[in-house]
């Protein structure tokens, strides 16, 4: 049996099959008498020169199926090869996010640095003057008891 090929349109509902001389194949019926008799079959139009294309109408066209596969296949591949770009900007992006928040965090680091040593300048600062006063008062309380 031979395979055949459908082109895209329809008449009446029913595929336009080609057959290997790129014609319009009819639909025919089985005449003769036997278990096929009445069935339905495309064969070459020109009969007296034919191709020896033939396929019954009820017939699967498997190729046209694993055709139509093989499009869903690569079409559902180049989208997720677009959602793989897109994720892969999304990463670069992130990246550059991440490094800039590292560099802002170490910036803030710096800084709190830079004001713990004043803070601790300052209260290093403090206590001393509260030493000295207290020393001075005491250096008094000991003057006024002499």
């Amino acid at each position: 049996m031979a395979s055949s090929s459908e082109s895209r349109s329809r008449s009446n509902g029913k595929p336009h099959v080609l057959c290997f001389h790129q014609d319009l194949a009819p639909l025919r019926t089985v005449k003769v008498q036997g278990p096929t008799r009445g069935k339905y079959f495309y064969g070459c139009a020109h009969w007296h020169n034919s191709c020896g294309f033939f396929k019954w109408a009820d017939e699967e066209d498997r190729v046209q199926e694993l055709q139509f596969l093989l499009f869903e296949r690569d079409t559902r591949i180049a989208e997720l090869e677009i959602l793989i770009e897109e994720l892969e900007n999304e990463v670069k992006n992130l990246k550059q996010e991440n490094w800039k928040l590292e560099d802002d965090v170490a910036e803030m680091a710096i800084e709190n640095a830079e004001q713990l040593a004043m803070i601790s300048s300052a209260t290093a600062d403090k206590k001393l003057y509260n030493l000295l006063v207290a020393s001075w008062v005491l250096f008094a309380i000991v003057l006024l008891f002499l």
